[in-house]
């Protein structure tokens, strides 16, 4: 197991130096929202750079790989990671009153996590010949491939983890889109996708998701429960102003104003300390860091590459816009990390190994 000397000339690293940027912004992010836990500032932040080494890792062994043979036992890897979302449902730890956790030898991960990246793979892997040919796909060529999507989205829904499912769904989705899709094809996803609401709203989702998404139209309808969250970040992000309060002069959630302040809602946190000015920055980060995904995926002349890098980019894309949205009150709270400021050692190691099949893409493109 080596790299090729010749292709880390060819690393992106304008896509390096900006993940580095948004990493060491919620590192430093982290230590803010978690000040005021009782098992002090520095424990999340501890379990979250183990996770980054991890990670790093996990980075480093995709990059020593072609991506070509990696995509090639997609399938096993499809097949690996649902065994352990099989398993979650059935000895996994509940927190928060969910089932998403494996935990072994006192070390806890989410599978479905693991999920997003195997997905791209398992789609760019079953499509690229029909991306070659340029041949947009048909009712018939979808089948299959949207039996593997569902079985796992299924699956996580029934945990439940209704932002993950959302999340593969989407970027799955967006592979289809990406690829190639008939003028019927698109009609029959779209009537499947509204027929499929009231069967989602009556036998798939729980009561307590069902609230969250009416709180969306009225957060007043239940200030004190479901809308509770809405409302106290729009307060915090509100508090801002146009420069924010300094960091570490946060008070929101210092005070335990908002619930999950160093998880899905660690925005507010970021929202509150650097105001309206350092959140355009953030943004631009995204931004700039999707858009280079999506170069990378425009340049890339080999189908398989280029339908892995916009998978990814789509992962990435659909997170950091589901997140901000559900925590300005512009989409119901569903479970869905800030890609690399969220604390979460699953949801990063899973970025990592995106970023790697990106960077293993773009420094393999130029020799095949």
């Amino acid at each position: 197991m080596h790299i090729d000397k010749r292709r880390l000339y060819h690393l992106d690293w304008y896509l390096i130096l900006n993940g580095l940027a948004l990493l060491a912004i919620g590192l430093m992010n982290l230590v803010s929202a978690t000040r005021s836990i009782e098992s002090g500032p520095y424990s999340l932040l501890l379990k979250q750079m183990v996770a980054l080494c991890v990670g790093i890792a996990a980075l480093f062994l995709v990059l020593s790989y072609d991506y070509r043979l990696i995509a090639s036992y997609a399938r096993h890897f499809y097949g690996a990671t649902l065994f352990f979302i099989i398993f979650v449902l059935i000895i996994g730890t509940i927190a928060g009153g969910a089932k998403r956790w494996l935990t072994i030898a006192g070390i806890a991960f989410q599978p479905s996590e693991l999920m997003k990246p195997v997905m791209v793979l398992m789609l760019a892997n079953m499509l690229y010949q029909r991306k070659k040919e340029n041949e947009p796909l048909n009712m018939k060529d979808i089948l299959v491939p949207l039996l593997y999507i569902f079985v796992p989205c299924i699956l996580i829904l029934k945990q439940p983890d209704l932002g993950t499912a959302v999340v593969i769904l989407l970027s799955c989705f967006s592979i289809l889109w990406f690829v190639g899709l008939t003028k019927p094809t698109h009609l029959f996803l779209g009537f499947v996708g509204l027929s499929s609401v009231p069967v989602l709203w009556t036998f798939l989702m729980k009561p307590y998701q069902k609230m969250r998404i009416l709180s969306l139209v009225n957060p007043d309808l239940d200030p004190a429960g479901y809308g509770y969250h809405a409302i106290q970040a729009k307060i915090a992000i509100g508090s801002g102003g146009l420069f924010g309060k300094g960091y570490l002069n946060g008070t929101q959630h210092k005070l335990h104003f908002i619930p999950e302040h160093h998880t899905d809602f660690i925005f507010t946190v970021f929202g509150e300390e650097w105001g309206f000015i350092g959140s355009i920055i953030l943004f631009l980060l995204f931004i700039s860091f999707i858009y280079r995904c999506l170069k990378i995926s425009q340049s890339t002349a080999e189908p398989l590459g280029s339908i892995i890098s916009f998978g990814i980019a789509s992962i990435i894309f659909i997170q950091f816009t589901v997140n901000i949205l559900m925590v300005i009150n512009l989409a119901p709270v569903v479970g869905i990390p800030l890609p690399f400021i969220s604390y979460g050692g699953s949801s990063l190691i899973s970025t990592l190994i995106g970023i790697g099949l990106l960077l293993n893409v773009n420094m393999r493109r130029y020799m095949f």
